[in-house]
């Protein structure tokens, strides 16, 4: 019997259940921070064995049924690994794959109701055919609880919002690795291209536009000695920096400087300039757009902007801006407080999605 994934609806041709899970497993692997890596290639290997079940190989040569499948990679998570932790992570992002990281419940629920305890008592056809069909690497179980709960002090609610934060960003590289093979696959036409931006060039140009200003009034000079001052404390070590100035003291060309200052020094390649209000997002992308011109390529997303609306620039850059809104694959994103709080804090696929980025 042939396990298909899914199916090209313009050319049938087909990806076996295999396939797409050594991809996305593979895909999985290449997003994570190294101390990761093992354990997303295995969470990619698993996340669609329910596909072996018969029914939903019936389901995808088109008789009209409906079939869980995500939470057989969850139980089968849970037999495979012996220690609790890891096998519980596991099972949050596996099993909310598609419709978003599952509130865990109690013990007692039973299989009827939506939480991670309750699904994971429901009864599924045999799927171990899985087990011949895909290689589970080992995982050195000791080692990931360790890394897991270093720096917890032996404080609980520190390990659990730890645990909180790495299972959101582990179930992130899942889903933009599961979506990005599944549209690979399915697509008709070429992958659309990335945005771009050369920070080096970037900074250069913020320095020629500060350097241009005239310093002649005393408003001038305050304003200079503000941003100098911002400037050489923005050198020193640290991790986070805070920008306290008045209102026309140059604030956002300041601001961006310091971004691409610290992202050339330290070999970043992302900058996320975040934003309160999206009244404020427009004036500012515009600024962004006129100083860099093309050497900055500007990812913009808040909930009033929509790049099938917008005529301004090639369709080539319109296609890779849409692509890039939906996993913040962009060096340069300009957003909201709501977006970027809801990407980091949220439980959708759609807003997690970006999150490892």
């Amino acid at each position: 019997m042939q396990y298909i994934a899914h199916i090209n609806d313009f050319s049938n041709e087909i990806q076996t259940v295999k396939e797409h899970s050594e991809h996305t497993a593979e895909l999985c692997r290449g997003y994570a921070v190294p101390e990761w890596k093992e354990f997303m290639y295995v969470v990619g290997l698993l996340h669609d064995v329910g596909k072996y079940q018969r029914s939903f190989v019936r389901r995808i040569n088109g008789e009209n049924i409906r079939v869980e499948h995500s939470v057989c990679g969850a139980l089968a998570a849970k037999k495979y690994f012996s220690n609790p932790v890891l096998a519980l992570m596991m099972e949050y992002c596996i099993a909310g794959h598609h419709s978003g990281i599952p509130d865990g419940g109690f013990p007692n629920d039973d299989d009827s109701m939506t939480t991670l305890y309750g699904r994971m008592k429901r009864q599924f056809e045999d799927f171990s055919i899985y087990e011949k069909e895909l290689s589970i690497p080992e995982i050195n179980e000791k080692e990931w609880l360790r890394r897991l709960v270093a720096d917890c002090d032996n404080k609980m609610d520190q390990l659990i919002d730890k645990f909180a934060f790495f299972t959101r960003y582990a179930f992130s590289c899942l889903v933009d690795a599961d979506s990005k093979d599944t549209a690979d696959f399915c697509r008709t036409g070429e992958l659309s291209r990335k945005l771009k931006a050369d920070f080096k060039t970037c900074l250069e140009k913020a320095n020629e536009r500060l350097s241009s200003f005239t310093c002649v009034t005393e408003l001038q000079k305050t304003r200079s000695l503000l941003q100098n001052q911002a400037f050489e404390k923005s050198r020193e070590d640290g991790e986070i920096y805070l920008l306290n100035m008045p209102t026309g003291s140059g604030k956002t060309l300041a601001s961006v400087k310091i971004a691409l200052e610290r992202a050339v020094l330290k070999d970043k390649k992302r900058i996320i300039y975040i934003i309160p209000y999206n009244s404020i997002i427009e004036q500012t992308a515009e600024v962004f757009e006129s100083l860099f011109g093309g050497s900055m390529e500007i990812l913009r997303h808040q909930s009033t902007f929509s790049y099938e609306d917008q005529e301004n620039g090639s369709e080539d850059y319109r296609e890779a801006a849409k692509s890039a809104v939906e996993n913040w694959d962009a060096p340069f994103i300009i957003t909201t407080a709501v977006q970027f709080f809801e990407s980091v804090y949220g439980n959708k696929r759609g807003k997690l999605r970006k999150m490892h980025n």
